[in-house]
C-alpha cells in the first residue's frame, strides 16, 4: 500500500495532466465552441466521478487497516493475559539477551519483580551447576534449531538452587533474523523428590537405609563375574540375630525398629572399604567380603561383625536392649562360584553356628546337607497335604475406609498337619517356593478361592471381591493366565470380583514377561494390584506400563504411623501417586485407630489389619458377611 503524502502527490499530478492534457485534446478535437464545452461538461463529469470512485477506495481501505488494527490489538491482549494466567514461567528477551517481559509465574517462582530483572541478562539466575560446556551446547542447539528444552539448575532470588524444565526458543522476522528469545520454565522440585525417593525405595530397604536384597545381588553377581576373572577371593556372610523376636515381643515393633536401625549403624561401622552389606529379611542381614588374602580373614570379618551386633541399644529412656547373632560363611571359589549358591550356602551355614550357641560363626559344609534332608523330608509332607486335602484358606477382610463395610477379602492359605496342627504359612511358603510347589499350591488355592466366593455369591451374600497372591515363580514358570481361566470356568465365579496380588519383586525380574502375562490377565477381566508396593521395584517408568488396579501398601510403611514421619511420608505419597495414575490404594497391616484416621486423612481407599479382623476360617467370615448384610 501507497504511503499517504505518495498518494496525494500521485492524485494531484495525475489531476493537473486530467486538466491541462485533457483541454488541450479537446481544442484540437472540437470544432466549434459549443462542441468544445459539451466535452469539457462531460470531461469534469468524469472527474467527478473518478474522484468519487477513488474516495471510495480509500475510505475503505482506511476502514480496513482500522478493523485489523484494533484485531490486531485484541489478539495481543488476549495472548498477554493467556501468558500472564499460565503456570509455567515465561521470560522474553531481545536478541543480545536482555529482559524485556516476565508473566505473573515468573514473580512467584523466581521471587523477582518484573521491575528487577527488566535490562537484566538471565546469567542472573545461573545456579553454578552447570559448566561452561553445558551452556555453550545448549546455544549451539538454539543457533543451530532455533529450539532448545530440557532439565537445568537455576536460582531464586532468595538463594535457594531448583530444578526446572525449560523451553528456550528464538523468533525470527521475515528476513530470518533473530529478534527475540523466548523462555518457557516450570518447576520440577516435587516430582524430582519424588522420583529420587522412589528410585531410593526400589533398590534399599526403607528402614535401615542399607541395599535391599535384590541390589545386594545384583552387587554380588558383579562382584563374582569380576572374581573370576581376576582371580580374587571373597566370602558372602549372613548375619541372622538371635531370638530377635523375643525383643518385638517384649518392647514392641517401634524398639524393634529402632534396634534394627541401631545394628544396621554398627554393622556398616566395621566394614572395610569394598565390602557391601544390605538386609535380606526382617532380621537378616548380608555382607560381601571381597580381597581376601586367606578364608581366616572371613572369620575376621564374622568375628567383628558379631561384636558390632552386641553393641547396645540405649533408649531415650535410659534402658538397653542387647542383640546377638550368627553368621554362616560361604566362601568364593572354595564353597562355590556363583551368586546364588553363596547366598544359599551362606543361608545354610547359619544353622550350624546356631547349632553352636548364640554369637558363634560357622562356614559352609558338607555336614549341612541333613538339614538339607529335614527340608526335602517337610516337602514330601506338603506334597501329601496338598493330595490329602490339608490345606485350608483363611480370609482376612479388606474394609472400605470411607464406609467402613467390608468390600474385598485376601485368601491366605493355611496347613492344617494331623501331627503337629496348624504349620506356619513362613515355613512352608519358602520351601514350596524354592521346590516348585508353589505352582500346584497356587493352582489349588486360585481354585478354592474361586469355589468359596460363588458359594457365597449363591448364598445371597453381598458380592465382594476377592484376593488371591501370586507368586513369583508362578509368573515366572507356569501357564497362570490358563490357570486363571479354568478356575473361573469351573467354579462360575465373576472374572471382575477376582483380584490377583503381583509383589513387585516377581515384576521387576523379568520385565517383559511379566508385562505379557499382566495384559494377558487383564483380558480375562480380573483385577490386578501390586502388594507390598514400595519395597522393591526398579522403576516407575515400567509400573505405569502394567495395567493394574490397585497398589497395596506394605505394612512395614504402616505399622510405625503416626510415630514415624518418614512413614507417613512415604504412605501419603504412595496414595497421591497411585490416586494420580487413577489406581485405587489399599493399606496392610493397620492395627491403631491412629493409623486408620491417618490413613483416612490421606484418601487412602481401603485397608486390612487386626484393627478389624485377623485371617479367619471361610465359615467365620461368612459370618461376618452375613452380620454386616442383617441376614
Amino acid at each position: 500500500m501507497l504511503a499517504p503524502w505518495r498518494g496525494a502527490l500521485l492524485y494531484l499530478v495525475l489531476g493537473a495532466l486530467w486538466i491541462y492534457v485533457g483541454d488541450a485534446l479537446l481544442e484540437r478535437w472540437a470544432g466549434n465552441t459549443a462542441e468544445l464545452t459539451r466535452w469539457q461538461t462531460i470531461k469534469g463529469w468524469l472527474y467527478v466521478l473518478l474522484t468519487a470512485l477513488l474516495a471510495g477506495v480509500l475510505l475503505r481501505r482506511a476502514q480496513q487497516a482500522q478493523a485489523e488494527s484494533a484485531s490486531s490489538a485484541e489478539r495481543q491482549r488476549l495472548a498477554h493475559t493467556a501468558v500472564d494466567h499460565t503456570v509455567e514461567g515465561v521470560v522474553v528477551t531481545d536478541a543480545h539477551s536482555r529482559i524485556l517481559s516476565v508473566n505473573a509465574a515468573f514473580t512467584r517462582l523466581m521471587g523477582y519483580t518484573e521491575a528487577e530483572v527488566l535490562g537484566q541478562m538471565p546469567r542472573l539466575f545461573k545456579s553454578g551447576r552447570h559448566d561452561q560446556a553445558f551452556y555453550q551446547a545448549m546455544w549451539a542447539q538454539i543457533l543451530g534449531t532455533g529450539h532448545w528444552q530440557g532439565e537445568i539448575w537455576n536460582r531464586r532470588k532468595n538463594g535457594e538452587i531448583f530444578p526446572e524444565h525449560m523451553s528456550l526458543s528464538a523468533v525470527r522476522n521475515a528476513a530470518g533474523e533473530v529478534t527475540h528469545y523466548v523462555c518457557v520454565f516450570s518447576d520440577i522440585s516435587a516430582e524430582k523428590a519424588q522420583h529420587e525417593r522412589m528410585e531410593f525405595l526400589a533398590n534399599h530397604d526403607p528402614l535401615t537405609g542399607l541395599a535391599n536384597r535384590l541390589w545386594l545381588v545384583q552387587q554380588l553377581e558383579a562382584a563374582v563375574q569380576l572374581a573370576r576373572t581376576s582371580g580374587e577371593r571373597l566370602a558372602v556372610l549372613q548375619v541372622n540375630l538371635d531370638r530377635f523376636k523375643d525383643v518385638n515381643d517384649s518392647y514392641g515393633h517401634t524398639v524393634g525398629d529402632r534396634v534394627l536401625r541401631h545394628i544396621a549403624q554398627q554393622l556398616q561401622s566395621v566394614l572395610r572399604p569394598d565390602d557391601l552389606l544390605g538386609r535380606m529379611a526382617g532380621d537378616e542381614f548380608a555382607v560381601v567380603a571381597r580381597h581376601l588374602r586367606h578364608p581366616d580373614e572371613a572369620a575376621t570379618v564374622a568375628r567383628q561383625l558379631i561384636a558390632a551386633v552386641a553393641v547396645p541399644w540405649r533408649s531415650p529412656e535410659g534402658f538397653e536392649v542387647e542383640c546377638g547373632a550368627s553368621v554362616g560363611i560361604c566362601l568364593f571359589p572354595g564353597h562355590a562360584d556363583t551368586a546364588t549358591a553363596l547366598l544359599q550356602g551362606a543361608h545354610a551355614a547359619v544353622y550350624g553356628a546356631k547349632a553352636q550357641g548364640r554369637g558363634a560363626w560357622c562356614f559352609y559344609a558338607e555336614e549341612m546337607t541333613q538339614a538339607a534332608r529335614e527340608r526335602l523330608t517337610l516337602e514330601s509332607r506338603l506334597r501329601q497335604a496338598l493330595q490329602q486335602g490339608q490345606l485350608v484358606l483363611h480370609y482376612q477382610p479388606q474394609i472400605d475406609i470411607a464406609t467402613g463395610r467390608i468390600v474385598s477379602a485376601e485368601a491366605l492359605v493355611r496347613w492344617l498337619d494331623p501331627d503337629e496342627g496348624l504349620i506356619a504359612p513362613a515355613r512352608f511358603i519358602p520351601l514350596a517356593e524354592v521346590s516348585g510347589l508353589i505352582v500346584p499350591l497356587g493352582a489349588w488355592v486360585l481354585a478354592e478361592a474361586c469355589r468359596q466366593g460363588q458359594a457365597w455369591r449363591a448364598a445371597g451374600l453381598p458380592e465382594i471381591t476377592l484376593a488371591v497372591n501370586v507368586s513369583p515363580r508362578q509368573l515366572r514358570q507356569s501357564d497362570l493366565p490358563a490357570a486363571v481361566a479354568q478356575a473361573l470356568a469351573q467354579s462360575g465365579f465373576a472374572a471382575a470380583q477376582l483380584e490377583l496380588e503381583i509383589t513387585e519383586s516377581a515384576l521387576a525380574e523379568n520385565h517383559e514377561h511379566a508385562l505379557r502375562i499382566l495384559h494377558q490377565l487383564r483380558a480375562l477381566g480380573v483385577q490386578l494390584a501390586i502388594d507390598d508396593f514400595g519395597t522393591g521395584y526398579s522403576s516407575l517408568v515400567q509400573l505405569k506400563r502394567y495395567p493394574i488396579q490397585v497398589l497395596k501398601i506394605d505394612q512395614g510403611f504402616v505399622r510405625d504411623i503416626p510415630h514415624n514421619k518418614d512413614d507417613m511420608a512415604i504412605s501419603a505419597a504412595i496414595i497421591a501417586m497411585g490416586h494420580s495414575m487413577g489406581l485405587r490404594v489399599l493399606a496392610e497391616g493397620v492395627e491403631t485407630v491412629e493409623q486408620l484416621e491417618f490413613l483416612r486423612a490421606q484418601g487412602c481407599d481401603s485397608y486390612q489389619g487386626y484393627r478389624r479382623s485377623r485371617p479367619v476360617p471361610a465359615a467365620e467370615f461368612e459370618a461376618l458377611l452375613r452380620a454386616e448384610a442383617g441376614c
